[in-house]
């Protein structure tokens, strides 16, 4: 596979990702169908890390940060993953550690993604802007969730 034609995959990954995630948050009210949502975004988010992980051996020029950019922004989503799926909730013990430890990783997230901005080429430069409107919809949620998990009546 040529380089551009790796890059075209991963962004074609990344946007099946963020379809199916979104579709997952429409899906709430539905159970049984958010799950099979959930598990489709699930199953593309690994094969994204993998794809990439594989691809940061084989790109050498700048585009090499948009196979960054994209292992930053699952990251984050990595570890929400992690946190739903092991049922962590506002009634776990020390469920403060997960909320910084998201929230560092969130911050350097957007950090990577922004120099990943910077040094992506050609139409490969919206990729970045698009994970970075995706991952602050995820830290808008988590400040909510936080704030409603610490609220005295709850």
């Amino acid at each position: 596979m040529s380089e551009k034609q790796q890059l075209y995959a991963h962004t074609g990954l990344m946007a099946a990702f963020s379809l199916f995630l979104f579709l997952s948050f429409v899906t709430a009210e539905a159970d049984s169908a958010q799950r099979v949502m959930i598990t489709i975004s699930e199953v593309i988010g690994c094969s994204a890390v993998a794809g990439a992980a594989i691809s940061l051996y084989y790109i050498k020029s700048s585009q090499r940060m948009l196979i960054l950019a994209i292992l930053a922004f699952l990251a984050p989503w990595l570890v929400y993953g992690i946190g739903y799926e092991a049922g962590w909730n506002g009634d776990t013990s020390y469920v403060w550690v997960w909320f910084i430890g998201l929230y560092l990783l969130l911050a350097g997230s957007f950090i990577v993604l922004r120099m990943s901005y910077k040094k992506t080429e050609e139409i490969f430069k919206l990729v970045p802007v698009f994970l970075m409107f995706v991952n602050a919809i995820l830290t808008a949620y988590l400040i909510f969730i936080h704030i409603w998990w610490n609220l005295p009546f709850v």
